[in-house]
């Protein structure tokens, strides 16, 4: 498939679903990388601005919720939908009136920004009971000493690197995300699979496989460094590109409509 098939099927799909994957973990302090990956975030916000979509990241650094698309003041574009409309040429104002109450125009609640983003391998700025004594997840700053008040361990962060890890933290936007997928079932929908390899294939990677499989009106795009493959079911639907995925989205123009 070629870059104008690619470009017009982001950018015409009716459902857009995001996975990142180890190419796009920040190392905290490292200021250069973290210029560029608020650079590609900025560019993913631009594909995704005025589309249905949901994002799926590996990276526990949080710094995606520090971006547009993590905005909880911005709300996201939503699949109206529309009552069948009834034709009424000679109504007066008054029964055009009744007929609204009985007919509205019905719109999903539209999702802030940051409720299309689910992080399944945690968040290392949410802190937990390093020994597990509680299910309790803290924000930042919330327990300042960094002991959990009930056991009296330390803290450590709420990700996968935790043992036990608390998975609460990410469950309800789980929900959210599964609740959305159901949405998606024979419809447009671009699966973008950036930079995800082998470390958690069971989060992403192939996940993503089953549901384009199982949507035969998907296109799938897996983009990475180092494993690009597709698989032999999807063939006819699929697309590798073998190039590191935060320079693909930065550099690529597949993202202007």
């Amino acid at each position: 498939m070629d870059t104008e098939k690619i470009r017009g099927r982001l950018t015409g799909c009716q459902k857009l679903l995001i996975g990142l994957g180890e190419e796009w973990k920040w190392k905290r302090g490292d200021a250069a990388q973290e210029a560029r990956l608020r650079e590609a975030y900025e560019k993913l916000y631009d594909l995704v601005k005025d589309k249905d979509y949901f994002i799926i990241t590996m990276a526990t650094d949080a710094l995606i919720f520090d971006t547009k698309l993590g905005s909880e003041n911005e709300t996201a574009v939503t699949e109206e939908i529309h009552m069948e409309e009834v034709s009424c040429p000679a109504a007066d104002e008054q029964t055009q009136a009744m007929m609204d109450r009985l007919f509205p125009v019905k719109e999903k609640p539209k999702d802030k920004r940051v409720q299309r983003i689910v992080a399944p391998c945690g968040n290392e700025t949410w802190k937990q009971c390093s020994a597990g004594c509680t299910k309790d997840i803290w924000e930042p700053d919330e327990i300042p000493s960094g002991i959990c008040p009930h056991c009296g361990a330390p803290l450590t962060g709420n990700t996968i690197e935790a043992h036990p890890y608390i998975e609460e933290g990410y469950l309800p936007q789980w929900s959210r995300y599964t609740q959305w997928l159901t949405g998606t079932f024979n419809k447009d929908l671009v699966i973008l699979e950036l930079g995800v390899g082998f470390a958690n294939p069971g989060v992403i990677r192939f996940p993503f496989e089953k549901t384009a499989f199982f949507n035969q009106c998907s296109f799938f795009l897996r983009v990475n460094q180092t494993f690009p493959q597709t698989t032999e079911e999807l063939k006819d639907r699929a697309q590798g590109v073998h190039q590191n995925s935060v320079d693909w989205i930065i550099k690529s123009d597949y993202n202007v409509e």
